[in-house]
């Protein structure tokens, strides 16, 4: 659809440049340039918010899908400010919905938002994937209605069908473990140890300072996490004791887990020696198995299930859990060392 006249336009200018996107505007007629970008994305954003403080919604102009997306995307980074993976998911999802961008909100019905879901696993995307775009759907079109750019929230009802995991999790078995203990030698099979002796997921694993590990205690504290019941403390198994110690003791490196030179792992990078030791004790895992593996380990041990939820990091099941139960860093303890 094209923009109505006096909305200004998106131009990308020749040659190598840092900022090769040029916002520009007729005025007197003559274009004339208000702002430089490096991307599009950054242009179009600049666009919607700046015909939204001109008041430029003319005359018998509607609002498409892609003008709403540039118009609360900067709206809900302001607001909630999202992380960097979460707003680069917001864009890939954006990008997954190309057949909306030009139509106008209030054109928009539910069959046009469920093919974009149907056909989106007719070519194979996860579940999640598919999960997120409903989720970028619910967003635009909630803060559509509070602006009044339309009046209808369709995404409430689409059917992503069944969640089939292409790869169920699966623990860790005791030979698989007693492996990890034989090639302690092997760079990072220390870390994973750590991970199935305390539940943590990898990025929070990642994340860890030193400054977060309080060996006089014996506990870890996570402050890094993607939920808010990740931010937790953990007790110090007794078998990896000795190992966090030796990681403590390596020089300058801010961070617990980290390359030779201080550097932290990004996932990618500890995702490649994670793949060389699963083919060195001949092992097929993901990460996540490492969660598994403990909350497996600490249902075969009986451990309380209030400690256990509290170890990983879960949220708590009932208001009884939440506020009459109140479990210490000894009760955790207790729990955690259950464990062998």
């Amino acid at each position: 659809m094209k923009k109505p006249n006096g909305y200004g336009s998106i131009k990308k200018l020749s040659g190598n440049r840092r900022r090769p996107f040029v916002f520009v505007v007729s005025i007197d007629g003559k274009q004339k340039p208000i702002e430089y970008f490096t991307t599009q994305v950054e242009a179009e954003i600049y666009q919607a918010e700046y015909n939204k403080k001109q008041q430029k919604i003319l005359h018998g102009h509607q609002i498409t899908f892609k003008e709403l997306f540039y118009r609360w995307l900067p709206s809900h980074i302001d607001k909630y400010q999202p992380a960097k993976s979460t707003i680069s998911n917001y864009k890939i999802s954006f990008k997954y919905c190309l057949s909306l961008h030009e139509m106008p909100l209030k054109k928009i019905k539910y069959y046009h938002l469920q093919d974009i879901i149907d056909n989106l696993k007719k070519r194979g995307l996860s579940y999640s994937s598919c999960k997120k775009v409903r989720s970028l759907l619910s967003l635009m079109f909630k803060y559509g209605i509070m602006m009044e750019y339309c009046d209808k929230n369709y995404a409430t009802l689409l059917n992503l069908g069944k969640n089939k995991q292409k790869r169920p999790h699966k623990p860790f078995t005791r030979q698989k473990i007693n492996k990890l203990w034989s090639n302690l030698n092997t760079e990072g099979v220390d870390s994973i140890l750590i991970l199935i002796y305390t539940g943590m997921r990898v990025g929070e694993l990642l994340n860890l300072t030193k400054d977060n590990i309080y060996l006089r205690q014996k506990y870890i504290k996570i402050t890094k996490s993607k939920t808010k019941s990740g931010l937790r403390i953990i007790p110090i198994h007794e078998k990896i004791l000795p190992l966090i110690i030796s990681r403590m003791k390596q020089e300058p490196n801010k961070y617990l887990i980290c390359e030779k030179n201080g550097k932290p792992y990004n996932y990618s990078t500890y995702c490649t020696i994670w793949t060389k030791i699963m083919k060195q004790i001949n092992a097929k895992h993901t990460t996540h198995d490492c969660r598994h593996t403990c909350a497996t380990l600490l249902d075969n041990a009986e451990a309380n299930e209030n400690a256990k939820r509290r170890i990983l990091g879960h949220a708590t099941g009932d208001v009884t859990d939440t506020v009459y139960t109140h479990k210490n860093l000894k009760q955790l303890r207790k729990a955690i060392n259950k464990i062998y």
